[in-house]
């Protein structure tokens, strides 16, 4: 039996779907009631458990009636509940997901990184800052931290003078019991590899694309499509992931800098938000993790399609709305983006994310969701 954790995301349904058609017996679990996930054709049960975000004592105890190797978890709050547990063992999930950890990592091993220091007061802050030069990116050395019985999110920033600095750092509530990286912003745009590894080896590899994100600007993949992997940025993500003796699933991200040269950001160790796209790929990532969890051999996957294409529609839609109704843009480019949005329906290689109809149960459910959400808007 697998238990799936948090069932209203997208990548939950992933790695259910997949599961499900391998035969195993999947179960859901989610703070929320009927989630997304539990809705895929196959799923034997699901269950409310307690939010991280509320009580992770509660959440952890609620883990103690399922196997330690039956549990996937999906979000960075659960993962670092799971993987942190004490006597866990799990350096090398520490090593990766601490970036103060990840950063002395990246150096021992000729891993490229932004310049950097790791403070603990505004005033160490600052004098970092004005060593490096403004604007700085102040990245909290971890995404989640337990604050009260409670698992808190944090949140990256860009402080463009002192006075940002002091204002992003003085307000917020996890800052000076964690640690912030005050590091040189790198103009560019990113990058990543996606990888499960097994200790001292790659069993599979995959790279995407994002095409269109939602908001438009820069943030969630709507529509994205898999691409080669860089040789280069799978030397350096290798590099990390072998020193840390890691097993499981990664996201390495990296910063392509103007002049083409690529500085490493952070690993998120845990599935990512366009899992389904490598498992339409043919890296089936959930499947092959599970085996890894149950001590079956696995057979690394050496190539994948390339070109192949995922739209999360209700995402695209949103991204259509927000450019459609800017009024700083000209009517020339919304038309624009209705073109692209319609094509994107034509497009041979392009796949949905969540509507399938093999199993319409989660999109009819996520359409009911969004349609409620508008009209409560009135938008």
């Amino acid at each position: 039996m697998a238990l799936v954790l948090d069932g209203e995301q997208r990548a939950a349904l992933a790695v259910v779907r997949s599961l499900v058609r391998h035969g195993v017996n999947v179960q859901v679990g989610s703070s929320q009631a009927g989630p997304l996930a539990s809705k895929s054709r196959g799923v034997t049960a699901s269950h409310v458990l307690p939010a991280p975000e509320r009580s992770a004592s509660r959440f952890l105890e609620s883990m103690r009636e399922f196997p330690a190797t039956s549990i996937l978890p999906v979000t960075d709050a659960s993962t670092m509940l799971l993987r942190s547990r004490p006597g866990g063992g799990d350096e090398g999930y520490e090593q990766l997901t601490d970036k103060a950890a990840l950063l002395s990592l990246a150096a021992a091993h000729g891993v490229p990184a932004p310049r950097s220091g790791v403070v603990f007061s505004i005033t160490d802050a600052a004098e970092t800052a004005d060593r490096l030069g403004y604007p700085v990116v102040l990245k909290p050395a971890r995404s989640k931290v337990l604050l009260d019985d409670r698992v808190v999110a944090t949140t990256v920033r860009v402080a463009r003078d002192a006075a940002e600095l002091e204002r992003a750092l003085s307000t917020a509530p996890w800052f000076p019991q964690l640690p912030v990286i005050v590091q040189e912003f790198i103009a560019g745009h990113g990058a990543g590899v996606f990888c499960l590894y097994d200790g001292d080896r790659a069993l599979a590899w995959f790279a995407h694309r994002r095409l269109r994100e939602k908001p438009p600007s820069g943030g969630v993949s709507v529509l994205c499509e898999s691409v080669p992997v860089d040789p280069l940025l799978r030397g350096h993500a290798e590099s990390l992931l072998r020193a840390a003796r890691y097993r499981g699933v990664a996201m390495v991200e990296f910063r392509m800098g103007t002049d083409g040269s690529p500085y490493l950001m952070e690993v998120n160790a845990r599935f990512w938000g366009s899992l389904q796209l490598a498992v339409d790929c043919g890296v089936d990532f959930p499947w092959l993790y599970w085996q890894l969890l149950q001590g079956v051999p696995v057979k690394p996957v050496e190539d994948y399609v390339i070109g192949r294409r995922l739209r999360w529609l209700l995402g695209d839609f949103d991204n259509l709305l927000l450019q459609f109704r800017d009024p700083t843009l000209g009517m020339a480019h919304r038309w624009a983006v209705v073109r692209r949005f319609v094509g994107t329906a034509l497009d041979g290689r392009c796949r949905q994310e969540v509507f399938r109809w093999s199993d319409p149960s989660p999109g009819l459910l996520e359409s009911r969701l969004w349609l409620t959400d508008v009209l409560a808007r009135g938008v």
